[in-house]
């Protein structure tokens, strides 16, 4: 089903959705590396949080010995940090003993008690002392260990690096996250604008450049199809494909009129030549045998009057000949003529036909035998339709020389007069009978121009009607015409 689409109906239904593909990636994935790049940098900057509080609450400790709640409830007022909490164990912090009054050890257990607890996979921190860094929604919720340092040795009873608490809090990501939803607004108003500008770009482009000049292409393909070979390819001659098949194309139509115009006078030449020599040949034998008889008639001589009968046919018979000839070539150079058509009585039309051939007939030794199976009326030039059937006679005559039987049928079949001229003649030779309604084609015979069936054929078309031949050779040929009746 594709293949039979036209060509810009291929090309709407290929480019845009390949193009709206590869842009919709590129804008997916260049959008992907900035969410990336951008979680990237705000993990840097949380990190960057949590390592300033961790220091300053170690900083506190050393200094102070103890955790400001006030300090702490400050730091939850930060907009970026949310939900701060210190833990911590009395059994992780080993106090030295000058530490262990009651009231720091009941504010340790206090804050022990009030903090969130931990789940086994955030717990790990005091046994790695790596931090914990999990995305939760819009927040990073981050576990930084405080590890013993050398200092913290004077308060804590521990070896440097031993994880004596953690402080957990979640630093959000709102700003983070709004900044990648306007990128991704962002890069979609300008994946779809730069989209309908490409399309609509490209189907200008197209339109202009393509379709436009194709369509002039196929145009010029038409007209010269329908034999025009005098209309110039009018497209533009640019320097790109397009021009270059315009000009390629102008000089085929170039050499193709010229080779035309060639052949129609080679044809014109051929005719000429065909027609007179048909002309020549054919006019040479009734004159011939009526230069004969004349000859026997002026010798003087006494001649009886059989003889004189006889040599009076043959002069009448060659001079019919010759009128037939001269009318067959006299249609022939006529070409298409106008139909005057008429209602006209089959009868009386078939009753006309059988007069005019049937003398001819009997001097030749042709029986006729004739049927006539439509007493209506049809519509038809009564005087072209007669000549195209006396032609189909004559052959028929021709092709029995030595005499034989001519049938004549004509009837109604399918809304049209139908006409049946069968004979008991020699047939016509094989390799002709295709081109029997050709010019010049004789089937065989020793005289006439070749030119009876082609009228014949000519005469026919023009009615709307159909011939058609059967012929076996050696038994006989049929002829079957059929006209409209109306």
């Amino acid at each position: 089903m594709f293949r039979n689409l036209r060509l810009s109906t291929k090309l709407y239904f290929t480019i845009p959705p390949l193009l709206l593909l590869a842009i919709g990636t590129s804008v997916y994935l260049n959008n992907k590396y900035q969410t990336r790049r951008i979680q990237e940098q705000a993990l840097e900057t949380a990190k960057t949080y949590g390592n300033l509080i961790r220091e300053s609450l170690v900083e506190m400790m050393v200094k102070n010995e103890r955790v400001d709640d006030d300090y702490l409830e400050r730091l939850k007022n930060i907009q970026e940090i949310k939900g701060l909490h210190v833990h911590m164990t009395l059994n992780n912090l080993h106090l030295r003993e000058h530490l262990q009054e009651e009231s720091r050890l009941e504010r340790l257990q206090r804050r022990e008690q009030l903090a969130p607890k931990l789940t086994a996979e955030e717990m790990e921190v005091f046994r790695t002392g790596e931090p914990v860094w999990k995305p939760l929604g819009i927040n990073f919720h981050a576990i930084i260990p405080f590890k013993a340092e050398t200092r913290c040795q004077r308060c804590h009873d521990v070896p440097v690096g031993h994880v004596l608490g953690a402080a957990e809090m979640d630093i959000s990501l709102k700003g983070v996250a709004e900044t990648i939803d306007a990128n991704w607004t962002r890069s979609l108003v300008v994946f779809f604008g730069f989209t309908i500008l490409a399309i609509t770009l490209s189907i200008y482009l197209y339109h202009t450049l393509v379709a436009k000049r194709l369509k002039k292409l196929i145009e010029a393909t038409k007209v010269l199809g329908s034999g025009n070979l005098g209309s110039p390819v009018s497209i533009d001659s640019s320097a790109d494909e397009f021009g270059e098949l315009a000009i390629s194309f102008e000089q085929m139509r170039k050499h193709l009129k010229e080779t035309q115009e060639k052949l129609i006078h080679s044809e014109r030449l051929s005719a000429i030549g065909k027609m007179a020599s048909s002309i020549i040949h054919d006019f040479r034998t009734p004159m011939s045998a009526i230069n004969l008889a004349i000859d026997s008639l002026e010798q003087g001589r006494e001649v009886s009057k059989d003889k004189a009968q006889h040599l009076y046919e043959v002069m009448r018979d060659s001079i019919h000949r010759m009128v037939i000839m001269a009318q067959e070539l006299l249609d022939f150079s006529r070409g298409e003529t106008h139909l005057e058509k008429s209602e006209f009585s089959v009868d009386e039309f078939m009753t006309l036909l059988i007069r005019s051939v049937q003398q001819n007939l009997e001097r030749s030794r042709v029986t006729l035998h004739v049927e006539n199976h439509h007493k209506g009326t049809a519509i038809f030039d009564p005087d072209r339709l007669h000549r195209a059937l006396v032609n189909i006679i004559n052959n028929a005559q021709d092709a029995m020389p030595n005499g034989g039987t001519l049938h004549i049928t004509t009837g109604k079949e399918d809304g049209c007069l139908y006409f049946s001229i069968a004979d008991t003649g020699i047939g016509i030779p094989p390799e002709i009978k295709d081109k029997i309604f050709d010019a010049f084609v004789t089937a065989g015979k020793k005289k006439g121009t070749g030119l009876g069936l082609a009228i014949t054929k000519r005469i026919i078309d023009q009615h709307g009607g159909t011939i058609e031949v059967e012929s076996e050779r050696g038994k006989g040929t049929r002829f079957r015409v059929k006209v409209p009746v109306r």
